[in-house]
């Protein structure tokens, strides 16, 4: 079984090179290159992690097996456009993991740790997937999400139709 633990500030650099590499893994095909560059220095570079990692009001889980990172969580306060959001929201804001992990168990394992910090911190739990990524949109549904909204997600000039999904207690 993997570990899941939370980051520290020196997993900065971990944390942006895992970001990356699951994010082109997932979704690289989808863009031009100029919008996968500019979305990847804007929100997986070191710094962002960093700044991130030395919030308080978030939290980076990394997963590993024999010290070897192969997915992350990100959560912190909402900051998507979920219409009339409520005072004390949360959100889920990224769950990856390294293609060879995906199907193991593990994002359930993630997604779980994520969700009970969420969840001792925030009445309201979001999150927002990918309209056409239907195997994270069943683990969500596993777990209590539901579809709340359509929004577009920006990855540089590229409108990515997204769901947002709330959580249900």
């Amino acid at each position: 079984m993997a570990k899941i633990r939370r980051a520290r500030a020196e997993d900065a650099k971990t944390v942006s090179t895992l970001g990356t590499t699951t994010f082109v893994e997932t979704f690289g095909h989808l863009y031009r290159e100029e919008d996968l560059s500019a979305f990847l220095e804007k929100s997986h570079s070191a710094g962002t992690y960093e700044t991130l990692l030395n919030d308080a009001a978030w939290a980076i889980w990394i997963a590993e097996q024999d010290g070897v990172p192969f997915g992350y969580s990100v959560a912190g306060p909402c900051t998507l456009p979920v219409p009339d959001m409520p005072e004390s929201a949360g959100e889920l804001s990224r769950l990856y993991l390294l293609k060879q992990s995906q199907g193991s168990g593990e994002g359930g394992r993630l997604l779980k740790v994520t969700l009970d910090w969420l969840e001792e911190r925030f009445k309201h739990v979001y999150l927002s997937v990918y309209s056409e990524n239907y195997g994270a949109q069943r683990l969500y549904a596993r777990h209590g999400f539901e579809k709340i909204c359509d929004y577009f997600y920006m990855v540089g000039e590229h409108a990515d139709p997204e769901w947002i999904m709330e959580r249900r207690r």
